[in-house]
């Protein structure tokens, strides 16, 4: 039975108010009790100084026509009834007291254990699974919020998030199936086809099925290095990088590429020397993928620019085009894993659709912040980051 009550945060709180007001009226009576009988000496001798000023007779007589009793055994009497006044008063107030102790210690026991019991429900749904369950919270200010009502919040704050991975989770398995499934496809259907003669083992067939098996060669790669990333299992060699010499390398790295696509590839920058203290060859990475990705989506005879400038203590490098552009629903999503915002193309023009998520943890894992910007569709569109500035003096 105590086991029983031990374990009910209901009983807890109701025999916590219970005693409390029991206690109370213990208190309250024992603080009469000792009270008592001063008061009760000190409401006499007032009243006897009272009656020996004018209230008793020169015959003796007080107030009437009855002898004056004794002084000791009139207040022994007198205290005796005022005593058992007081016990019978304090006995029958007594119960109606503890029927309202007990209503409110219910009463407010409910009131407490209530959000806990609906809490309980909540995330026992939530632990199997059933993200979308959230606990009704009041409209009120915060100001005006109690304990319980910030871990509600909380709580749902919580739900929400693990609603969003469980989402992300389901969404990144289909997207890795789907993008197994285009190039397992043409290999099978090619050996297929070798099995059957209906296709001549020539080079462009045994190029058809190298070009997809190096796509699902580099999307495995890409995976593993995203994994890498997220699971933070990788170390930076930072070194000090002067930007200008950096770019310039980067421009004959990419020049043949963007020659072949006939887009101008320019550079923008500052007279000052800028330095920065990165891993060369994850910022060479950071670089390549906003590279190839503003390629990807840059029409012949368009331009792709790389942009350096000073911001205070920080340096912003930018890679502007003047492609397809990205539309403003668009815009929050472009460093998700597996978005695309044409997805034809991209998968058409061979993007493993994680290079801008690779490219954003590792700017992130410089210290530095990255966004995109693009005016809409058929306004190009700029990807910028920062890295903190190397005091080199």
């Amino acid at each position: 039975m105590i086991k029983y009550f031990r374990q009910r945060l209901f009983w807890k709180f109701f025999f916590s108010y219970l005693a409390l007001a029991l206690l109370t009226m213990i208190v309250m009576g024992v603080v009469i009790r000792i009270l008592l009988p001063g008061l009760f000496d000190n409401h006499i001798n007032r009243m006897m100084i009272l009656f020996s000023q004018g209230g008793i007779a020169n015959d003796g007589f007080m107030m009437g026509d009855m002898p004056m009793m004794d002084d000791l055994r009139l207040v022994q009497d007198l205290f005796a009834i005022f005593n058992q006044i007081v016990l019978d008063a304090f006995l029958y107030a007594f119960l109606p007291a503890s029927f309202v102790a007990l209503v409110v210690s219910i009463l407010m026991s409910r009131k407490f254990v209530k959000p806990l019991q609906e809490m309980e429900v909540v995330t026992d749904r939530i632990a199997e699974g059933q993200f979308d369950e959230r606990l009704p919270i009041k409209e009120s200010s915060i100001e005006y919020q109690d304990e319980l009502e910030h871990l509600c919040i909380r709580i749902n704050k919580m739900a929400s998030r693990l609603e969003q991975v469980e989402d992300m989770r389901k969404k990144l398995i289909g997207d890795i199936a789907h993008e197994l499934r285009t190039p397992l496809t043409v290999i099978k259907g090619a050996m297929e086809g070798f099995v059957d003669g209906v296709l001549t083992p020539d080079s462009a067939t045994f190029e058809g099925i190298y070009r997809q098996a190096d796509r699902l060669e580099r999307l495995v790669d890409d995976l593993q290095e995203l994994n890498y990333l997220e699971m933070g299992t990788f170390e930076l060699d930072f070194k000090v990088v002067n930007l200008e010499k950096f770019v310039g390398d980067l421009k004959q790295t990419m020049r043949i590429k963007f020659n072949n696509k006939g887009v101008d590839f320019t550079l923008d920058l500052p007279n000052e020397k800028l330095v920065v203290k990165a891993d060369e060859d994850r910022l060479e990475q950071i670089m390549l993928n906003l590279l190839d990705n503003a390629l990807r989506y840059t029409p012949k005879g368009g331009e792709v620019q790389i942009i350096v400038k000073k911001e205070g203590e920080w340096v912003k490098i930018s890679v502007k085009d003047t492609g397809v552009g990205i539309t403003k629903e668009h815009l929050p999503y472009v460093f998700d894993r597996f978005y695309r915002v044409d997805e034809a193309r991209a998968r058409q023009d061979g993007g493993s659709g994680i290079g801008l998520t690779i490219a954003k943890r590792l700017v992130e894992a410089h210290n530095g912040e990255i966004w995109v910007e693009s005016g809409g569709r058929d306004e190009g569109a700029c990807f910028s980051f920062t890295l903190p500035l190397y005091d080199h003096s």
